[in-house]
C-alpha cells in the first residue's frame, strides 16, 4: 500500500486565499481538491476537472456526470425511441390545434 507524499507548490498568496474561500463554500479543503484533481487526471488521462459555484457551468457538470454514468454501465433510452415519442407528442399537439 503506497504511503502519503508531501507536495509543495508556490502560488500567489491572494490566489491561494481566494481559492480557499471558494473551496470552503464547496465544503472542501485545498488538500482534498488537489487529491481529487490528481485522481481525475490519472483516471481520465487528461486535465478535465470542473467544480463551480457558477450555475452557467451546471450543464458541463451534468454532461460530465452523464458521461461517468455511461462509463459505469448506465444505459439510457434508445435515441430512436426518444425521437418516436417526440413525433407522437408533436402529432398530438398538431391534432389539438396547439402548434
Amino acid at each position: 500500500m503506497p504511503g502519503n507524499a508531501n507536495l509543495s507548490i508556490r502560488v500567489d498568496s491572494a490566489l491561494k486565499t481566494q481559492a480557499e474561500e471558494v473551496l470552503s463554500e464547496l465544503g472542501m479543503t485545498m488538500t482534498g481538491a488537489f487529491t481529487m484533481f490528481l485522481k481525475q487526471i490519472v483516471r481520465e488521462r487528461a486535465v478535465p476537472l470542473s467544480l463551480s459555484l457558477d450555475s452557467s457551468n451546471a450543464l458541463y457538470a451534468d454532461l460530465l456526470e452523464a458521461r461517468t454514468a455511461r462509463l459505469n454501465g448506465y444505459q439510457g433510452r434508445d435515441g430512436w425511441d426518444v425521437l418516436s415519442d417526440m413525433r407522437e407528442a408533436i402529432a398530438r399537439e398538431t391534432d389539438n390545434g396547439e402548434v
